[in-house]
């Protein structure tokens, strides 16, 4: 796991209600990222991603802006999180 990074991600503009979730997710898997991804009750998306360095700011890269009916206007991290061994693949959270 040399060079992975897990970072946590918040993600404003048009993220509710318009498919950006799966968006986000379909970006991870294709990048064989794991974590998840998870609307927030002040109308952002929280991402929590882990990976290698260069797939995960690929995959930060793609799912900013617009897309279909989403846009997101920014996606930023917020944290640094330690690695897990326990994440196995990328989940949309369920409200």
């Amino acid at each position: 796991m040399a060079g992975d990074v897990r970072w946590r991600c918040v993600a404003a503009g048009r993220v509710q209600g318009v498919n950006y979730r799966a968006r986000v997710a379909d970006s991870a898997r294709r990048r064989g990222l794991v974590g998840s991804v998870a609307n927030r009750s002040d109308g952002t998306v929280l991402i929590e991603v882990q990976g290698p360095l260069d797939l995960v700011a690929e995959f930060l890269d793609d799912v900013r802006g617009p897309r279909g009916l989403s846009h997101a206007r920014s996606v930023e991290r917020v944290e640094e999180l330690p690695i897990s061994r326990d994440l196995a693949s990328f989940e949309i959270e369920r409200e």
